[in-house]
């Protein structure tokens, strides 16, 4: 079976579409390399890969799983040359890559990150880490085809089936007018100029003014069409993609970067392109094509005998160069990803890249991405260049060879010059359609690697929702955690550990402990935002499974770590685009922030631009801000990651006193003290787990770990008792 399945000579490469997933990328080629498509989809839910990505350990169960006899061995680089390859490689000690083949000197990887490499046994033997797993197809493993990822996108054009048609019609007719005009020159040739009818001349003037106006009109009437089309196409995708991005959990966007996003929605345009244009097209060319043909064996099967080899020389050298052609252009698409991706990092993290004072090596770091980009642009378009440089001269040759071969059968009285103008009019068209179908199978095969990122975010799993949802009218603020555990993959510890806890109704409960304890993500866990949870999650004794979502975070105020402003006014900020909120609501809502102030002194008071970001705010100003966004709705629980952490200690205490008198239940996560002493219960985290709870007098009094870990800041905790 291993024979007689291996004697594909390529892995194919499968671009990783998040930066945790390079494992799966590779079980998955290996998968396709045997003949069995496997998606990246399904293997996430096979294995539960998470956030930490995947180990060798999991890789090799996951292989098993997928019915191959695979095993795990260290290796070095010269034992690489006895084993069976392709196999799966452990990469500078972070990544994984499959090794293909193995040249005298040169070892030849392809990497779910860059695309396909060869790389010099030196440089080899620097990147290796000395693991190895290599996978043969045992009993169980099974061929399987893969679905068509054309598929879903031809649905968006199935939708608009009179556009459609109108724009196929309406091309169609063009090409007609197209085809006609060789039967023009031959009537002109043969039955005007040859016989001398000069009475025709007007005639025939008057047909070819005709043709031409026809044509313009109906060239119009299809652009307009297609235009349409494109605006259908363009709404219907881009809603459909952002809708989607919209339902998905909050654990996807935190595997994947901005800048990728980005990318993925801007590649809908290139598909709509292909769509509306090429794929129509297409169509056309190919019946013209084959009308073509017809009409050339007719007159002529000597000249339509050498049109057809010369055309298919061209055909030939075309498919040949495309698997060239698809790889240097995957490798200006993964060269761009990073570009993006560099970018977007370093302009949202503008405020470190200044502070740190590291503009040079952010913009190092830039410049070497970015001519990595120009590398690859530049290698692609030398192959282009070498293909369109063949193409063109077969487009030269060919012709004149049809001329030449022609003009000795005009000789022979074998054909009219006339038909021979016509043949070699029409004999161009046919050169021009076949490269044209050619060079647009391309384009879609081109463009597969676009299709493949877009389908990968329609292809996530949208959040959970029940059958039959509950909707909250007004909660109380009573939430209870029942033996709750999370762990981020199905073979990763749990970072939140049998977490049992009841807050009352308008209580003030602190999540302490040291960095990387489980705090922030606790609080994920209560708002909802992870689902693979173990226990149960109650809000006012509904478990949290069965409400509705929006029902019940239209009753949260959260005020994150991170603050994230969008570029709207303050009064939009606030609001948070929701068209209920008034304005003097807003300021109700920023006086309780204390910030109310502040922002009448602003040039354009509450309708003051802020900048993307927030970056023309300070950082104590965008957390009151969030603060009074989260507040202006009277949400009857607050959550506060580290909120306050910006605020002066005036305004801190007075924000603190007003949640107090309004009796809404918070849930805080601090790490000073001032923040937490007040609490009605803080809960004490170390190592996801609750190791000690009560009030701050009965924690320090206890001498426990609580009093261990803020011992070590003496200051602030006498600050606070004077």
């Amino acid at each position: 079976m291993t024979e007689k399945i291996s004697k594909r000579r390529r892995v194919p490469f499968i671009e990783q579409m998040q930066q945790t997933e390079c494992g799966l990328c590779c079980m998955s080629m290996m998968a396709a390399y045997y003949n069995s498509s496997v998606s990246l989809y399904e293997l996430r839910e096979i294995s539960g890969s998470g956030r930490d990505g995947t180990s060798l350990y999991q890789l090799e169960q996951l292989a098993k799983q997928l019915g191959f006899e695979a095993n795990c061995y260290k290796l070095t680089s010269n034992d690489l040359k006895q084993v069976t390859l392709p196999a799966i490689i452990f990469w500078e000690d972070k990544h994984y890559v499959v090794l293909e083949k193995i040249k005298g000197n040169y070892y030849l990887i392809v990497d779910p990150a860059l695309g396909r490499r060869r790389i010099s046994g030196k440089d080899f033997q620097k990147s290796f880490s000395d693991y190895v797993l290599l996978c043969t197809p045992g009993p169980e493993f099974k061929k399987r085809k893969g679905e068509a990822v054309w598929k879903p996108f031809f649905q968006f054009l199935w939708k608009q089936p009179k556009m459609f048609v109108s724009v196929i019609l309406f091309s169609l007719i063009l090409q007609l007018f197209i085809l006609g005009m060789p039967t023009l020159i031959q009537f002109m040739i043969d039955d005007v100029i040859m016989k001398q009818k000069q009475d025709m001349m007007n005639t025939f003037f008057i047909g070819i003014l005709l043709l031409v106006v026809f044509h313009m009109v109906f060239t119009f009437v299809r652009g307009r069409c297609i235009i349409t089309l494109n605006n259908v196409l363009d709404r219907q995708m881009m809603e459909r993609f952002f809708s989607h991005i919209l339902q998905l959990p909050y654990q996807f966007f935190q595997l994947r970067s901005f800048g990728d996003l980005l990318f993925r929605a801007n590649s809908l345009r290139i598909i709509r392109d292909l769509f509306s244009n090429q794929l129509i097209k297409s169509v056309l060319d190919l019946g013209l094509v084959i009308v073509i043909l017809t009409y050339m064996l007719i007159k002529s099967p000597v000249l339509s005998f050498w049109v057809i080899v010369f055309a298919s020389l061209n055909i030939v050298m075309l498919i040949m160069t495309r698997p060239k052609l698809m790889e240097v252009n995957q490798e200006e698409i993964l060269k761009n990803t990073v570009v993006q991706g560099t970018q977007t990092e370093i302009l949202y993290g503008i405020f470190g890249v200044k502070t740190a004072g590291v503009e040079a090596q952010m913009y190092e770091k830039w410049s070497n991405s970015f001519e990595k980009l120009i590398q690859a642009y530049k290698k692609k378009e030398g192959v282009l260049n070498y293909i369109n440089t063949a193409t063109s001269t077969f487009m030269l040759l060919s012709p004149l060879m049809v001329l030449w071969i022609g003009a000795k059968q005009v000789f022979g009285n074998e054909l009219l010059l006339g038909e021979l103008m016509a043949f070699h009019a029409v004999s161009s068209q046919f050169f021009t359609l076949s490269n044209s179908l050619v060079q647009a199978g391309n384009s879609f095969i081109l463009t597969t690697s676009y299709l493949k990122r877009v389908q990968d975010v329609l292809n996530a799993p949208v959040e959970p929702t029940p059958k039959h949802p509950i909707k909250l009218s007004k909660i109380k603020g009573n939430i209870e955690l029942q033996k709750v555990s999370f762990a981020y993959s199905k073979y990763s510890s749990p970072v939140v550990k049998n977490i049992n806890l009841k807050i009352l109704q308008g209580q003030k409960i602190a999540l302490v402990g040291k960095s990387g304890a489980g705090k922030s993500t606790l609080g994920r866990i209560i708002l909802g935002l992870y689902h693979n949870i173990s226990g149960r999650i109650l809000y006012d004794g509904i478990d949290l499974r069965e409400i509705d979502k929006s029902s019940l975070h239209s009753q949260i105020g959260v005020v994150p770590q991170d603050v994230t402003l969008f570029n709207r006014s303050v009064f939009e900020n606030i609001a948070i685009h929701n068209s209920e909120v008034t304005i003097d609501e807003v300021i109700e809502a920023a006086k309780i922030a204390r910030i109310h102030d502040e922002i009448m002194e602003m040039p354009m008071q509450y309708h003051t631009l802020i900048s993307e970001m927030g970056m023309n705010l300070s950082g104590g100003q965008r957390q009151r801000i969030a603060l009074a966004r989260a507040l202006v709705h009277k949400p009857s629980i607050l959550f506060l990651d580290e909120a306050t952490s910006s605020l002066d200690q005036i305004n801190e205490s007075a924000i603190d006193r007003y949640l107090s008198d309004m009796k809404c239940t918070r849930v805080v996560v601090a790490h000073r003290l001032s923040t937490v002493q007040n609490a009605d219960q803080i809960i004490v985290l170390h190592n996801g787990e609750i190791v000690e709870r009560g009030t701050y007098d009965q924690l320090i009094n206890s001498k426990g770990y609580f009093a261990k870990f803020y011992g070590s800041f003496p200051e602030e905790e006498n600050f606070i008792k004077s």
